[in-house]
């Protein structure tokens, strides 16, 4: 979007006059941002070092909102298609931590040597028969999260960092979803993070949207979640999509927050850098 208005002030903002102010003056308006055309949360993106232009984004617009635009595939990490062929096949997915790793292929025996090619696949028992469970780590859930709107809803078994299952469509849940059944509960919440606010401990108060939780995270934490990102700033998080299994938490005043300590293991993040993707 080239345009957001302040709720604030009611001024209607254009990208590159936004970003020519001073940093203190966007931080004073960037959390009154909306959508010019529904008045869904917005955020400003700022030029990127590959020459793309300032922006604006919403995500996600409210119903029939015309500044929508659909989300496309990027072009980075495993094909969708090989991710398809694995929900099709599979009955269940295992989610594995967002760590280096070496994919294994394994039927029937879980000792069985790695092979070339393919992902991890094992049969685990249910009842009388068996369930075919294959691995799918958190950075590629989130990205079948973001371009896949038949996956987010479906029935697909997910086994959770516990040990415990959940069908995707109840166990991972969009910010804009969240209700108080949520509080406390082992769940993947997925979502945007509008702007980021570093504290000064040198970790970061990651904002996800209006009376929506807030992402705490810690300095060495915030240094691992950029690196495996490949982001350099932390105003480059502004935008990003990202995915944490963990539990929502609630202070006093009804205030949610994700806590990002020992646990950035189970946190994706996933920038997005075309204009339409970030509308």
């Amino acid at each position: 979007m080239e345009e957001a208005k302040s709720r604030a002030t009611g001024a209607v903002w254009d990208a590159e006059d936004f970003a020519a102010l001073s940093s203190g003056e966007r931080s004073a308006l960037r959390d009154t941002l909306v959508c010019t055309a529904c008045g869904a949360d917005a955020y400003f993106i700022r030029e990127a070092r590959n020459g793309r232009r300032a922006c604006f984004g919403a995500r996600p617009h409210r119903d029939d909102c015309e500044l929508a635009s659909f989300v496309t595939e990027d072009g980075g990490g495993a094909p969708l298609d090989e991710v398809d062929e694995l929900i099709n096949a599979g009955d269940a997915f295992r989610i594995d931590p967002n760590r280096a790793r070496t994919i294994k292929h394994v039927r029937h025996d879980p000792f069985a040597p790695a092979t070339s090619g393919g992902s991890a696949v094992r049969y685990v028992r249910r009842g009388r028969g068996n369930v075919r469970q294959s691995s799918m780590g958190i950075g590629r859930l989130l990205r079948q999260l973001v371009l896949r709107e038949p996956f987010r809803r479906s029935r697909t078994l997910l086994t959770m960092s516990d040990g415990s299952r959940q069908t995707v469509r109840s166990g991972c849940v969009h910010l804009s979803e969240i209700e108080d059944k949520h509080s406390n509960r082992l769940r993947v919440y997925w979502g945007t993070i509008r702007f980021p606010k570093p504290k000064e401990d040198g970790g970061a108060w990651l904002n996800t949207g209006w009376r929506s939780p807030t992402i705490v995270i810690g300095e060495d934490e915030l240094t691992t979640l950029l690196e495996r990102a490949g982001l350099e700033d932390l105003d480059d998080l502004s935008g990003a999509f990202f995915a944490f299994m963990g539990k929502l938490r609630q202070a006093a005043s009804g205030k949610q927050y994700f806590f990002i300590n020992q646990n950035v293991d189970w946190v994706a993040v996933r920038p997005f850098v075309d204009d339409e993707d970030l509308n």
